[in-house]
């Protein structure tokens, strides 16, 4: 792309690919996405087997054994807390506390009253066991050069060039249907979930959908706006860390506390003492991960 347009900076292709992504997160049938998912899944195997092959054939070469063995002598704990809250915890948080997945995988279900609970178990159980290995093997392979995204540790080509353009079809086009789950609650939150206005005239059903735009196009100004904050790590711990951080750690037990007093007579119970614990782990790792992110990104 660069070499097509080299006169474009990368702020104004980011301003281009919201502006893309906007109409796209307009729509409310996600049956369309279904071929572009699924040329996603094809895309990101690709870029596994791709990295894979590259990291054992060419470099640093030595064969899976060699990533492995190589992994044994890496230090396995960070060096500071600053290093270990605002370097990766957020993204770890990101990749496997999957909360925010929930409502667009119950929305894409024929039956998810049914399905819901098999369906999830099995595909988190296996997207966690691939990102633990591939990243466990890629670490083997670059070591203390591992980049935020891998793919940036290969040499660059026709063919990886090609495979990075389906990566990005693949992010453009999902990117809308994980959307819809926080677009769903800022609706329900600001305007309402539309009932009001299933009687109303046209000037109503107008007004709703100008409504609809307007919290559509704000939400995807955010995510615009978090793109000029870094790297793709630095936005992707932050979001971890504060966003996932807050639905994996603090909102469960929160639960949790309110169903059980609410079934019960209202007061404390020795039972949640391990709800509170969790809470207030999610709140201190929310903390030190926005804490010392914003600082690596302000200082």
């Amino acid at each position: 792309v660069h070499t097509l347009a080299p006169d474009i900076d990368e702020t104004t292709w980011e301003a281009i690919t919201a502006a893309t992504v906007f109409p796209l997160s307009l729509v409310r049938n996600y049956g369309v996405f279904a071929f572009t998912s699924a040329l996603g899944v094809t895309a990101v195997l690709g870029g596994i087997f791709v990295t894979l092959a590259y990291g054992v054939l060419v470099d640093p070469g030595g064969g899976l054994g060699g990533a492995l063995s190589a992994v044994s002598h890496l230090k396995m704990w960070p060096d500071s807390f600053s290093d270990a809250f605002g370097g990766s915890f957020g993204t770890i948080a990101y990749l496997f506390c999957i909360n925010f997945l929930t409502f667009p995988i119950l929305n894409s279900m024929k039956d998810a009253r049914s399905d819901f609970d098999g369906a999830i178990s099995s595909a988190v159980a296996v997207i966690w066991t691939v990102n633990a290995l591939f990243a466990i093997v890629c670490l083997g392979f670059y070591g203390d050069e591992t980049q935020d995204l891998v793919l940036q540790n290969l040499d660059n080509g026709p063919y990886l060039s090609a495979l990075k353009i389906l990566l990005c079809v693949d992010l453009l086009f999902t990117f809308p249907v994980v959307f819809s789950s926080g677009r769903q609650i800022l609706e329900n939150v600001l305007i309402g979930d539309g009932t009001d206005n299933k009687e109303g005239g046209e000037d109503d059903g107008a007004s709703l959908a100008l409504s609809r735009t307007a919290v559509t196009g704000g939400a995807v100004a955010t995510c615009f706006g978090l793109s000029q904050v870094g790297g793709f790590g630095v936005v992707a711990n932050l979001i971890g860390g504060v966003a996932q951080g807050t639905l994996a750690f603090i909102i469960p037990p929160a639960i949790a506390v309110a169903l059980s007093r609410r079934n019960g007579d209202g007061s404390f119970d020795a039972s949640e003492i391990p709800q509170f614990m969790i809470g207030a782990f999610g709140v201190a790792v929310v903390s030190s991960v926005t804490y010392f992110t914003l600082v690596e990104v302000l200082g």
